[in-house]
């Protein structure tokens, strides 16, 4: 219980508790769509539990010893997903809306399946780390189901625009500092992870921005018939 393992038990079960909470959003979304004042109260509550997962999550490192410039910063893409959901969520703005999409399926989820998580559920980090990622998922099944998004090409182009731009400028903290914010620089996580299959630094973050890329296309696949209407 003190350590956590990539493909174990406990793993399983957080993916399982993680999709079932995500399924139950979508539901209460279905079911309260355009029913006020029940829509409401529940579009608050998911923006409230995006914002304060986010501070929890990153308040933690701040706090008993555990600041690190190198780890503690809140730039990863999963730390600003969550404040792109409380803002999706709380405005439907369109730009938000769609990064949430698309960071969500193709690269936030990463973070579910191959999780740079170490300690088990006697540490609070365990509870804090899931509970901030739980986050993601459920604020963009709320902007798909409650608000209908249905992303465009022009969702796509400017997602991909706006996602290479930030993966630079963390590219080029990480290689001033040797930090590893958004998993841009020199090193690695020790645990598995995608990385591992594309390439030495820095040539990795070529092969990065191209499958990232790829990853957001495939995204619009369900939606190719109605994108290609508003084209």
């Amino acid at each position: 219980m003190d350590t956590f393992t990539q493909g174990s038990p406990l793993h399983a079960l957080c993916l399982a508790a993680c999709l079932l909470a995500t399924v139950a959003a979508a539901l209460l979304a279905r079911r309260f769509r355009g029913k006020d004042p029940a829509e409401k109260r529940l579009r608050l509550t998911i923006v409230v539990s995006c914002l304060v997962s986010w501070m929890l999550s990153n308040g933690y490192g701040l706090f008993g010893g555990r600041f690190s410039w190198s780890e503690s910063l809140p730039l990863h893409f999963c730390n600003l997903a969550n404040l792109l959901g409380a803002h999706a969520v709380a405005t439907r703005h369109r730009t938000s809306q769609s990064l949430m999409y698309f960071w969500t399926f193709a690269l936030c989820l990463w973070a579910f399946l191959t999780p740079s998580l170490y300690t088990g559920p006697t540490s609070p980090w365990f509870w804090l780390f899931w509970i901030y990622h739980l986050f993601i998922p459920v604020a963009t099944a709320w902007i798909l189901v409650a608000d209908r998004f249905r992303p465009t090409w022009r969702d796509w182009s400017r997602s991909v625009a706006l996602t290479l731009a930030f993966m630079g400028l963390l590219a080029i903290l990480d290689a001033v500092t040797g930090w590893n914010y958004g998993f841009v620089g020199p090193s690695k996580p020790t645990q598995a992870n995608l990385l591992d299959f594309l390439g030495p630094y820095p040539v990795r973050l070529l092969w990065m921005a191209l499958v990232g890329s790829s990853l957001f296309a495939l995204l619009m696949l369900p939606w190719w018939r109605r994108a290609a209407k508003a084209a």
